[in-house]
């Protein structure tokens, strides 16, 4: 893994991330304020402060570099996996920034300001196709920044989402009808409940495994879907 850091970037983030992975260097990146690099392709991350994100929102040069960032398909020779968008610090914090906002600014004004930036956040994650974290302090950034280049580099941001429906674990020496029920209700959509009245109604599993779908229907809670769904199962 390498890590490439904008010269540009702000020299207190240069010396905060420099040493969370041992081949990184200072250049100057075309796009984006960092590059995180595997074999052949890159993961472009851009940083901004929270004043920084308010301001480039108003004056339309963030979406001019969202923009940029969608069409570019490779940066120094390597290709673009994905992208993301950072955004360093709280909205509050910029509202700190200005003086007595509390006081000068309208609650009218302050619910516009809320409103326009959920609806820029919507058009990065929607109409840009961008993600964008919030990390809140140079901390958490940090972290982001650690936790990010760490799945990279394991292909965890690449694979496919598990199914956690079937991972529950039994407990050891349970009753034999408990087991029962344990293994009936990890059918998708059948629950503990559904488990029981199926178990009280044929006696077994194997008379649930070899019951018909208009069979299984009879049972209280298991509608056609469902059924077919366990006919299915154990087909």
């Amino acid at each position: 893994m390498r890590l490439l850091i904008d010269y540009r970037e702000n020299k207190d983030i240069i010396e905060m991330i420099q040493n969370i992975c041992k081949d990184s260097e200072i250049v100057t990146l075309p796009l984006g304020d960092f590059l995180i690099i595997k074999n052949n392709d890159a993961v472009v991350v851009e940083r901004k402060n929270s004043a920084d994100f308010v301001n480039s929102m108003r004056s339309n040069r963030l979406w001019e570099q969202l923009l940029s960032l969608m069409k570019t398909k490779e940066i120094m020779g390597y290709e673009i996996k994905r992208r993301i968008l950072v955004v360093h610090g709280t909205f509050g914090d910029y509202l700190s920034t200005i003086p007595d906002y509390l006081v000068t600014i309208s609650q009218r004004k302050l619910k516009a300001f809320w409103n326009s930036l959920v609806g820029a956040q919507l058009e990065i994650l929607y109409v840009y196709d961008t993600p964008i974290v919030i990390a809140e302090n140079d901390e958490a950034f940090h972290s982001f920044m650690k936790i990010l280049i760490k799945r990279e580099e394991e292909g965890k941001n690449d694979k496919t989402p598990e199914a956690r429906w079937y991972r529950k674990r039994a407990i050891r020496d349970l009753p034999a009808k408990d087991r029962k029920l344990f293994f009936l209700s990890a059918i998708p959509s059948i629950g503990e409940k559904l488990a029981k009245n199926l178990l009280e109604h044929f006696g077994s599993i194997v008379d649930i495994a070899t019951a018909s779908v208009k069979e299984l229907q009879m049972v209280p809670g298991i509608g056609k879907k469902k059924a077919e769904n366990i006919f299915e199962i154990f087909r």
